[in-house]
């Protein structure tokens, strides 16, 4: 980009899109974040919202998770308290004890911070949980953050760093000229702009189709669940063959799954209340909690599982975002990205995650 102070629509008030916009206005871009509801009105509201680099064993993209904790630490400063994370680690074990083993030794000789800890110590740690297991993986520098908090605190401090913040205004088209975008159409008018960032998970896809572009984006469901407790049940994040549960306040408690399909043995309903079975069997405690509501979300889940971040070969003006563990990677996507944008720079740390190599 030019000298002159650019413009830069972003399309998507989730996570990414508000850290990226928070991100622009800061290094002085004129930015506008727009979306067809409030923040957080997508996949973010519905993410388990774990920030974590052992969950899944991240060999695909092991910088950027190794990274991320450290940029949530960033945004904690930068924001002076106004976002708080629960940094109280996680725990996490298999139903086979060697499966445990080969996470905390891969996860550890990745240089993660991941240990094996032993029954007396979970205990320690879980004192509800009722049937321990031998062994567990800790990563007592992981932690959880409410996703729409934190997107909302992202928007307004965007808001005050000079963003235009345009919700309740749906993105209907991209404006083209020649091969270039030049801005959107809104359900509230046009806005041009030097660039706009597709920042929309799932929707990306139908929005660039129209200039030739197909991104191979899945739409991958997922289930979030809210539940009521007598009191706080557990201290930290627990991932194991039976539950993925969090504590969100003292009385309520999240928790994720898979969803499989619409209907049946394996629709929204029936998972939650197998996961609440499963709390009520796993914690002392456990009888009395009660399920408050389940919610489905859409995760955008590139073709090969990784994140598609930076500009699109052949159409100018036009930024790509999307990714789906967006509550973990946003600070640190929404900085490199920000300054790639306002400076016309590549970051070296983005280059595997361009959408050529499709």
């Amino acid at each position: 980009m030019t000298s002159r102070r650019s413009s830069v629509v972003i399309v998507g008030a989730g996570i990414v899109g508000a850290s990226m916009a928070y991100h622009l206005a800061r290094l002085n871009v004129g930015v506008t974040l727009v979306d067809r509801g409030k923040p957080a009105g997508g996949v973010t509201h519905r993410s388990f919202a774990w920030i974590n680099v052992s969950h899944g064993l991240p060999e695909a993209y092991p910088e950027l998770r190794k990274r991320a904790i450290g940029e949530w630490h960033r945004l904690e400063s930068e924001l002076s308290g106004r976002l708080r994370v629960n940094w109280s680690g996680a725990l996490t074990w298999h139903a086979d004890p060697f499966e445990t083993e080969r996470l905390a030794h891969d996860s550890a000789a990745m240089g993660h911070d991941l240990r094996l800890i032993r029954r007396d110590e979970i205990a320690a740690l879980e004192p509800n949980l009722k049937n321990l297991p031998d062994s567990a993986a800790f990563a007592s520098g992981e932690g959880a953050v409410d996703p729409v908090a934190a997107t909302e605190t992202l928007v307004q401090a965007a808001r005050e760093a000079g963003a235009g913040i345009r919700l309740d205004s749906e993105v209907l088209s991209l404006s083209t000229q020649d091969s270039g975008v030049t801005g959107v159409v809104t359900s509230t008018g046009k806005i041009e702009a030097d660039a706009v960032v597709l920042a929309a998970g799932v929707g990306a896809k139908a929005l660039s189709q129209p200039l030739g572009l197909r991104l191979p984006l899945d739409a991958s469901p997922c289930i979030l669940m809210r539940f009521r407790t007598p009191r706080r049940l557990v201290n930290r994040v627990v991932c194991n063959q039976h539950m993925e549960i969090r504590p969100h306040t003292d009385t309520i408690m999240v928790g994720a799954e898979d969803y499989i399909d619409a209907s049946g043995e394996n629709g929204p309903e029936a998972v939650a209340a197998r996961a609440l079975a499963a709390i009520r069997k796993q914690l002392t405690g456990g009888e009395d909690v009660e399920l408050m509501d389940v919610q489905v979300g859409i995760r955008p889940v590139p073709r090969d599982g990784l994140p598609i971040v930076g500009r699109v070969p052949g159409i100018a003006g036009l930024y790509l975002s999307v990714m789906h563990v967006g509550v973990m990677l946003a600070p640190l996507v929404g900085r490199l990205a920000s300054l790639e944008i306002a400076h016309g720079m590549e970051d070296p740390l983005l280059a595997p995650y361009r959408s050529n190599r499709f």
